[in-house]
This record gives structure tokens, sequence and C-alpha cells, in this order.
């Protein structure tokens, strides 16, 4: 182990998670083998570390091997996100919503195989520090996708049809445990306080900035240049208008942060796409589901399944939706395809936040991304530095981000 982990990640430590998550008691674990995943550019509200278990049981003496995922969450790293709770909104999560939603689909499927949202939950602790363990899903054969690349047309429609099935059992546990879904998550990552703060507008108003002056030079984003800096002369208050108010016509528990690097797939040994499961449930919020859908689709497409495929992966969620909430015991209006298009459609704008705030971020280039941390942006000289990388470091950002700035104008979102 090295001097870099944390101390606690002790067997005894271990030994209280998996007699939590497995229920047995009388544990032994004979070995943990420590590994620090924590990466600088994907990791900003916590740390991550895998576990190599191995343990016995109190009626076998074989050792057994498992391997666990530690999701650390330091006090340095949750300063700045104190107010969004994210630890006691995860941990929520895991201990009462997912099962109850995994249940439901499982009465409702006729499927062989249960339906999974995510990773197995084992323990969640406050001491010494807020910590979660999980199932490791890599160890389970399932594999992340590139987030500088994004994903192709297959794997972003399993997502879509995975997201709507997500959606659809909310929607039904919203009405009738509200005191689970709607009360406890009111709000998500871009909480009202934080909008209006001078960091918000420096790191995410100078990116607003960068791209504007990257077209400018351009006669056919002419138009869409002068309106990107009116954008900006009212910062707040037109990404206030993007996200406020959360509710919509048809309202879900939104995922909150769906993109590459929280969505696991699988396959078969043709390397067929068999499964998907989400993880990261800290920024979720109630909300209208066109949330969802547009940060999946702003930040996590290939360049051109961005230009062709985008209405049919709605179409897919539509469909998806419906097929699940036919399944379930839902006895209201069934949404129709025009309702859906138009819960996306309110959500537009909040869309082009996520493309030109978080997407250039996300898909930075591996070496430019490692030394970013929440803290190092709040530095001025550093996150004008970090500007310049994010959109001139992977072409597909700034591709991408001329197809949709073109697609957004034709729907008046900048007027």
């Amino acid at each position: 182990m090295s001097d870099t982990l944390p101390l606690y990640l002790t067997p005894q430590f271990f030994r209280r998670c998996l007699e939590h998550g497995l229920q047995q008691q009388e544990l032994k674990v004979r070995d943990v083998q420590l590994t620090n995943l924590t990466r600088g550019g994907e990791n900003y509200c916590s740390n991550i570390y895998r576990a190599h278990v191995k343990y016995q049981t109190a009626e076998e003496e074989e050792l057994i091997e498992t391997s666990l995922i530690v999701k650390s969450m330091p006090e340095e790293k949750q300063a700045i996100l104190a107010r969004l709770q994210i630890y006691n909104k995860e941990t929520l999560f895991y201990l009462h919503i997912k099962p109850k939603l995994e249940a439901l689909m499982w009465h409702a499927t006729t499927a062989t195989e249960s339906w999974q949202l995510g990773a197995r939950h084992y323990y969640s602790t406050t001491q010494p520090e807020q910590t979660i363990i999980f199932e490791d899903l890599c160890h389970l054969g399932y594999q992340l996708k590139c987030r500088q690349l994004g994903l192709d047309a297959a794997h972003a429609t399993l997502v879509m049809r995975k997201l709507a099935q997500y959606h659809a059992l909310t929607m039904l546990m919203a009405e009738h445990e509200p005191q689970h879904i709607i009360d406890r998550y009111p709000f998500g990552l871009l909480h009202m306080d934080a909008i209006k703060s001078q960091p918000f507008k420096l790191l995410f108003g100078t990116q607003l900035l960068k791209l504007t002056a990257l077209i400018s030079d351009s006669e056919e984003f002419a138009g869409i240049t002068r309106k990107l800096y009116r954008y900006h002369e009212h910062f707040t208050e037109r990404v206030l208008k993007a996200v406020y108010p959360l509710r919509g016509a048809y309202n879900v528990l939104n995922h909150g942060d769906l993109w590459v690097n929280n969505i696991f797939f699988k396959y078969d040994k043709q390397y067929k796409l068999q499964q998907v499961k989400f993880i990261d449930f800290q920024l979720c919020f109630y909300g209208s589901l066109g949330f969802d859908i547009n940060y999946f689709l702003n930040t996590s497409l290939e360049l051109e399944v961005l230009r062709t495929q985008r209405q049919h992966l709605i179409d897919v969620y539509y469909e998806s939706l419906i097929g699940c909430l036919q399944q379930l015991p839902w006895h209201k209006p069934l949404p129709s395809h025009a309702d859906i298009l138009a819960e996306v459609q309110a959500r537009e704008a909040y869309g082009f936040f996520v493309a030109f705030g978080f997407f250039p971020l996300m898909s930075m280039i591996g070496i430019d991304s490692e030394d970013n941390s929440l803290k190092n942006f709040h530095d001025e000289q550093f996150a004008r530095q970090k500007v310049q990388l994010m959109f001139e470091g992977n072409s597909r950002t700034l591709e991408s981000l001329k197809f949709s700035l073109k697609r957004l104008d034709d729907l008046h979102i900048f007027d």
C-alpha cells in the first residue's frame, strides 16, 4: 500500500464493508490490495480506489476473491460542493431508491435476467471521512468508453433506452414516495447560489467568450457571434433562466450527470453490446426529464451521431419510456410523442449551457486535464489557460459545438 492511500482503508474496514454488503457475519479478510484510480480531470468530487479483497466466510475455508470500488470524499474536495450534500444524496439513493426501482422493474418485465440500474452498494460511512463502497463493475466485465471520442449510435441507443426506463420508474415512485424522490432532491449541480457566484461566471463566462472568439472569424457565424456576446452581457440571468424552474410537465428524478464516464457497458464473447449500467447518482434532482436528455446528448455522442442520430435517439427514449410505463402500475395518461419533444425543447437552453460549459471540460485530452480540480479552477490564470486547451485540444469539441450552435440558432435559443 502506498503512503498516498487513506490509512483507514484497513482489512478491518473491508471486513465491515463485506459484512454489510453481503449480509453475513464472521467474515475474515485475509488480504487487501489497494490501487489509486483517481484521475485529474475526471474525479472532481471524490477520490477513487480499487480494493482487491481475499476473504473467508464462517462456512467456507476456501479463499474468496472480490473487487470493490472505494469512493472517498475528503473535506478538501467537498468544501466547494458542501451545499450539494452529495454524500447524503448518493447514500440515500443506493439504500432506499435504487433497490425499489429495480424491484419495480423486476415485477414489470418478463426478462429472465433481472434489471439492474447500477453497481451494487456495500457500505456507507462518514467516519473518518465520507466514503461509499460499491462492487467493481470492471471486475464483472463492464467497460468505460472513451470520453474524448464519445459514444457511437449503438451505445447511445442502449443508454437512451435505459435512461427512459429509469425515468419511468422514478415517475411512479415519486407518486407513491414523494418524501424520498421529490423532497430529498430539490436541486442538482447548478444550485441557484452557485450560478450567482463570481467564480461561476468567471469560469463558464470565459468559456463562452472563448467559443465566441473561435467562431467570430467565420462569416456564416456572424449573426450567432453577435447573439453570444449579448448572452454574455446577461450571463447569470440567462443561465438562471435556462435552469429554473426545475419542474416541467413531466418530471423525473434526473441522474444529473449522465455522460460517458458515468456509463459502463458489457459485451458478449463476440464483443456484441449487451448491457449498460449507470454510476454516480450524487447530483440527482427532481425536475423535467428534458434535463437528463439534453445533458447526455450534448456531452456524450460522437460527432457524426450528434449530427445524424439526435432525433432518432429521442424517439428511442420515447418508445422505451412508454413501454416501461405500460408495464408498470401507472394509471395516469401516458405522455404523447409531442409531449416529450416539448419537454426536451423546453430545456434546449440548458443543453446549450452544458454544451459550452461542461462538454469542453469532459472531452479534454488526458494529458491536458491531469491537473484539473475544482480548487485549481478558482485561480483565474489557471482557468484561462485551461479554457484555451478545452476548445483547441480535441477537434471533436469545436466541431460538435459548431453543429449545435447552428441547430440552436434555428430554434431561436439565443434570441
